[in-house]
């Protein structure tokens, strides 16, 4: 098959949708696939397989980069491919460009949705445009073949919005990256000054307002006061970097972005893992924390929901309940060694049985039914 891949968000950005989308282009590679990737010009030496499209960097969120228009070597470098079906990640300026164009060519084209937009509006002050923001992506999904949804639980949520057509695709781990027994964990608690019977809360992740940091922040600094052998190390960057640090000044080490084999012993740094978000479709980075043997301590909304099996392989509050509420478990993960050992031995083993492989040939025989389907058809007209 020959495919094209369009995202607003690829490698070296370090995030939950670049890495799923870098798994997805391995897998396809690996079976004799043709991969055509178009994305923002990061600055850095593209994939030679990539396009390269020039961006704004949004000096607010020096992590966002907008493509710019117009869109002419887009389109040319796609019907010079000529890809039997096209993948539309993001749905921002580039996404639409493409959407538009390979419905006028009548390439098949595919979505998925990664990102609540709709819910970040709240965070930024921009309530009063989450109907239209809404009604925009409604509109977006609905005219491609299928949008492909890393949790049951979003599905559910954008079904009652009236999205169709959408295929659940799930997220996987490598639990030979990810894992307990990494060669510098004890290096790096040591170089942060952890010792021994420290309990280190570890947290990864964008630093951002619809990440809900602000919350996590809170909760840490109660736990810090009531408990002086907890720790925290926060891994990640953004713009609410700075508010976090104010709110665990004294107590909280942030390490900044980490890739691959850093990240991963960062990960296994930790005794415990928190996530307060409120508006993940899956949240990657708390299945790589289960496969570094880190039991959870979550808000139990949206895809975070199923990853984590309360009381097995985590603790999960109600995002209905006080704030409190995730301070209280963390407490008691601190409190309890052997509630932590057990729940990290379900979590590795659950993270085990989540390989990357199967769950992108699984998307990628999605990809060939629809393709064959519409050689079919024009094989029914000629």
């Amino acid at each position: 098959m020959r495919v094209t891949l369009v995202t607003e968000t690829y490698f070296p950005q370090v995030n939950g949708v670049s890495r799923t989308l870098g798994e997805l282009v391995r897998v396809l590679s690996d079976h004799g696939d043709q991969v055509q990737i178009i994305h923002p010009d990061y600055g850095a030496i593209p994939d030679p397989r990539a396009l390269a499209v020039p961006a704004f960097r949004v000096p607010f969120y020096r992590e966002l980069h907008l493509p710019l228009p117009p869109f002419t070597r887009v389109r040319q470098a796609i019907d010079q491919f000529r890809p039997d079906i096209v993948h539309i990640a993001t749905e921002a300026t580039l996404g639409l460009a493409v959407l538009r164009h390979a419905i006028r060519r009548q390439y098949p084209v595919v979505s998925s949705f990664h990102t609540n937009f709709d819910q970040y509006s709240r965070h930024y002050h921009l309530g009063w445009a989450r109907s239209i923001i809404t009604g925009y992506l409604r509109w977006f999904h609905g005219r491609t073949r299928e949008t492909y949804v890393p949790s049951r639980a979003t599905i559910r949520e954008l079904e009652g919005l009236g999205f169709e057509r959408l295929a659940l695709w799930r997220r996987g781990v490598d639990a030979t990256l990810f894992r307990p027994d990494r060669p510098r964990r004890g290096a790096i608690r040591e170089a942060l000054g952890f010792r021994e019977d420290d309990v280190v809360i570890g947290h990864v992740g964008r630093l951002a307002a619809e990440k809900n940091v602000a919350h996590l922040g809170d909760a840490l600094a109660i736990v810090a006061a009531s408990r002086p052998r907890a720790r925290v190390l926060i891994v990640g960057d953004g713009p609410a970097r700075a508010d976090l640090e104010e709110r665990t000044r004294g107590f909280a080490h942030f390490a900044g972005y980490r890739q691959g084999e850093d990240l991963a012993d960062h990960y296994a740094a930790s005794d415990v893992f928190a996530m307060t978000s409120l508006t993940e479709t899956f949240g990657n980075v708390v299945l790589e924390a289960m496969a570094s043997g880190l039991p959870v301590a979550a808000i139990g909304s949206g895809g975070v929901g199923e990853t984590v099996q309360p009381g097995r392989t985590g603790l999960l509050v109600d995002s209905r309940s006080p704030p409190g509420a995730i301070t209280t478990v963390l407490i008691r993960l601190v409190d309890d060694a052997g509630l932590r050992a057990d729940l990290a031995q379900a979590a590795r083993h659950y993270a085990l049985e989540q390989g990357w492989d199967a769950i992108m040939e699984g998307l990628r025989e999605r990809y060939q039914a629809i393709v064959e389907e519409r050689r079919a058809s024009e094989f029914a007209v000629r």
